[in-house]
């Protein structure tokens, strides 16, 4: 018989911004290839790829960096204080509009401030994981940030968000582009930002905090009462970000507890996230885990955009969904592209997630429903080595595409049913329905 998966339309959640994922450190090379494009269509096209619309840019912050691996640092545009050629990256900045032409959105970020306003005079963190950046350059960085935000603008960059700090609580010490922040200075710096920002009235909101972690008391729980206490920021965001790494289901409802104190609380952004693993990157294992991972960030947390940390990457560690050979220069997705899929090809901005009931509590079901109430999409994750059948009810609907993440299937169109009712999900799997619900006319004639 199986069991059963109960739809209930109304109780509504989230509505849902988005998918994504970000261009640092691999578009300084990958995007001066010349099959760029390939690999664009993959990430951002809905039809030759997974549909992704968020684009997440790095604002270098340039040389001299203790980075043995090119891809850990990231060329500036700054050629002196105020003085700015996009061309310095050239190639980053062609693979940001490949995704604007294919319907993206940008949110500009920056790991650390420009090497020349550091303490440590490198951009890869202070050797001693201190803050790297003078409180007397706040303004300065601020200045950089927003000019380079106002030079994307004129290049007619759909820029939505500009987020200044990236990870502040952990101890940035070399081999990578980054800085530590104390909280006291998450605070000054961000509202150095926003003022610029509003000083020179650009249709920017800030993205801040992008605390590493949920469950961090000082950097991401108590730092969203400390922004919307504050007058200019509070303003100046209209969404709150963080990174789901070493996170717990446990850690993930401590903070959506937390959160539930607030009235009128913002939309949860979860702006980056990769496995942190080594080895077996593309497999179907990888797959899981990431499929897993957006399900918990969508049904406990209800965050409204879910981005992964890099789009592309070489070597066979599990932190982006294309991976590429330097030397040859081909491509290939990883599984977990597929299911990234799953939800980014089907679940587009304005969807709203509803209640869903998985009476198997190894199949994790989340529903979404389209702004028009004419589609709606289910995922389900089998991560189980065996079938499981399933029973659908509360369905508004009657003709269902069926797509599949598994061994045996890449994002890939397996059955159109008639009257979606009991399906049997493969083992190992990532499955969606599409259902179109019945029309308004086909209800008063059928």
């Amino acid at each position: 018989m199986g069991e059963s998966i109960q739809l209930n339309y109304d109780k509504t959640f989230q509505k849902i911004d988005g998918f994504g994922a970000s261009g640092a450190w691999w578009a300084q090379d990958v995007g001066g290839w010349d099959n760029i494009s390939d690999i664009m269509d993959l990430l951002y096209d809905s039809k030759k790829g997974i549909g992704l619309n968020i684009y997440r840019y790095n604002i270098g912050a340039g040389q001299p960096t203790v980075a043995d691996d090119p891809w850990r640092s990231t060329q500036s545009v700054e050629v002196s204080p105020g003085v700015y050629d996009l061309e310095r990256d050239h190639n980053a900045i062609h693979a940001m509009k490949e995704a604007v032409k294919r319907g993206a959105s940008v949110e500009l970020f920056a790991n650390s401030p420009p090497a020349r306003l550091t303490k440590s005079g490198y951009s890869s963190g202070d050797p001693n994981g201190l803050s790297n950046l003078p409180p007397e350059n706040e303004e300065a960085f601020a200045t950089y940030l927003v000019d380079i935000t106002e030079l994307f603008l004129k290049e007619g960059i759909p820029v939505t968000y500009l987020s200044p700090i990236n990870e502040p609580q952990w101890d940035w010490k070399g081999g990578q582009e980054g800085s530590h922040y104390e909280p006291e200075q998450v605070i000054s710096l961000s509202r150095k930002v926003a003022l610029e920002l509003q000083k020179r009235d650009l249709p920017v909101k800030l993205l801040i905090a992008e605390s590493g972690t949920w469950n961090d008391p000082n950097y991401t729980l108590t730092m969203y009462k400390r922004i919307m206490d504050d007058e200019v920021l509070s303003k100046s965001i209209d969404a709150y970000a963080v990174h789901s790494y070493w996170a717990s289901e446990k850690d993930k409802r401590i903070a959506a507890e937390y959160f539930q104190q607030f009235d009128n609380m913002l939309p949860l952004y979860q702006t980056e996230w990769c496995e942190m693993v080594n080895g077996g990157a593309a497999t179907l294992d990888a797959a899981l885990v990431l499929a897993k991972t957006i399900h918990e960030d969508m049904t406990i947390l209800n965050v409204s955009t879910w981005e992964q940390w890099l789009a592309v990457a070489k070597g066979d560690y599990r932190d982006a969904l294309v991976y590429v050979n330097e030397t040859t220069r081909e491509f290939g997705a990883a599984k977990r592209m597929w299911s990234f899929g799953n939800y980014a090809k089907f679940i587009k901005p304005g969807y709203q997630r509803i209640e869903v009931d998985s009476q198997d509590s190894d199949v994790l079901v989340s529903a979404y429903v389209s702004p028009d109430k004419k589609k709606t999409v289910i995922v389900a994750i089998n991560s189980t080595g065996q079938e499981k059948p399933v029973n659908f009810g509360g369905l508004k609907g009657k003709n269902a595409s069926i797509y599949e993440t598994s061994n045996n299937a890449d994002l890939a169109l397996v059955k159109e049913v008639k009257g979606l009712k009991h399906y049997v999900l493969p083992a190992e799997s990532v499955t969606t329905f599409v259902i179109q619900s019945t029309g308004f006319l086909e209800g008063i004639l059928g």
